[in-house]
């Protein structure tokens, strides 16, 4: 009856529950791809002296711009230099979108990648903005809805 997640213990969840989630938030929820695991084993390795800071912090120039002006803050301080500069980056690729992607601005954009039949591919970013610092957070789909029928009166 119950089922619990390789990658999040804390995620437990019941068979019965998932009859009350839409179909589109149990197709979400299955296909993403969470990093947590990955980061704090990386986070580990830079402590460790395994992975030096300068590979560690070595943020493009343009995730950093799009991390200053279009990123959500967060609560969290940076795990390496415990500055409170991490921010969130969301990029979208997918079809009819740029080859490096679309940065996402609002989730109201998200939204309404969401209402349309192509698929799409978020993948958010936690990036620090001062020691420039960043490591992939989600892969998460988006879009692939059923286009609409009209009914004929």
């Amino acid at each position: 009856r119950h089922t619990r997640s390789l990658c999040d213990w804390s995620s437990d969840v019941c068979s019965s529950d998932l009859k009350a989630m839409s179909r589109a938030a149990r197709r979400t929820r299955d296909a993403t791809i969470d990093y947590r695991m990955v980061r704090r084993a990386f986070i580990e390795r830079v402590r460790d002296g395994e992975v030096s800071l300068r590979e560690a912090c070595d943020a493009e120039r343009d995730l950093l711009r799009a991390a200053k002006h279009y990123g959500t803050p967060r609560r969290t301080p940076c795990p390496l230099c415990a500055k409170e500069s991490l921010r969130i980056v969301t990029y979208l690729f997918g079809p009819r979108l740029p080859k490096s992607g679309r940065c996402i601005t609002t989730s109201a954009e998200l939204r309404d990648f969401d209402r349309r039949t192509e698929h799409y591919t978020a993948y958010t970013v936690e990036v620090c903005t001062e020691c420039e610092w960043h490591h992939l957070l989600t892969v998460v789909p988006h879009g692939g809805a059923r286009p609409r029928v009209r009914r004929r009166a």
